[in-house]
C-alpha cells in the first residue's frame, strides 16, 4: 500500500456550542483540544459446547471532551461553559458541533444535542500558562456524523 499523502492536523478544528439563548458560538479560538469517544453497548453470549464468545449490539453512546483556555472575554469557552454549569437545576440540552479537520465544505461534522456532564477549571500557581478548563459532554439522544455542506 502506498504511503498516505492526505494526513491532516487539528490546527483548524472548529467547535460550536449554543449559548443559553440557542445562538451558536464559535469556541474554537479559546479551545485547544477535543476528543470524541464513541461507545457501543454490547452483550456477550456463549453456547454449550462452544469455544467462542459472540456479541450483540444494542445501543450507542458518546462522550465529547473539550479542553479550553481560561480567558476573560465574553462569548468564549470559559464564560459560555461557566454560565451553563451554574444555571439552575433545569439545564437544557444544547447543540454541540465539532468540525474535523476544519469548518470547510467536505469536512466531517459531529453534531447533536448534549448535556454538560462535568466542568473542571484547574489553577496551579506553578504553571505560567493559561489555566486549563475541561468540559465533558454526553449526548441527549443520537449524534450525527455528516459531511459539512456549508
Amino acid at each position: 500500500m502506498a504511503e498516505t499523502s492526505t494526513a491532516r492536523n487539528a490546527c483548524s478544528v472548529a467547535v460550536w456550542l449554543d449559548d443559553a439563548a440557542g445562538v451558536p458560538l464559535d469556541l474554537s479560538g479559546s479551545s485547544n483540544q477535543v476528543d470524541i469517544a464513541l461507545d457501543f453497548k454490547l452483550g456477550e453470549y456463549t453456547t454449550f459446547g462452544g469455544c467462542c464468545v459472540y456479541r450483540l449490539e444494542c445501543g450507542k453512546d458518546a462522550t465529547i471532551t473539550l479542553n479550553a483556555l481560561y480567558t476573560t472575554a465574553a462569548d468564549e469557552a470559559r464564560e459560555t461553559l461557566n454560565l451553563w454549569g451554574t444555571m439552575g437545576c433545569n439545564k437544557d440540552a444544547r447543540t454541540l458541533s465539532v468540525y474535523l479537520p476544519d469548518k470547510n465544505v467536505g469536512s466531517e461534522k459531529w453534531s447533536g444535542e448534549f448535556r454538560l456532564e462535568s466542568l473542571n477549571i484547574t489553577g496551579d500557581h506553578n504553571d505560567a500558562g493559561p489555566m486549563p478548563i475541561t468540559a465533558v459532554f454526553k449526548p441527549h439522544g443520537c449524534i450525527t456524523y455528516t459531511v459539512a455542506a456549508t
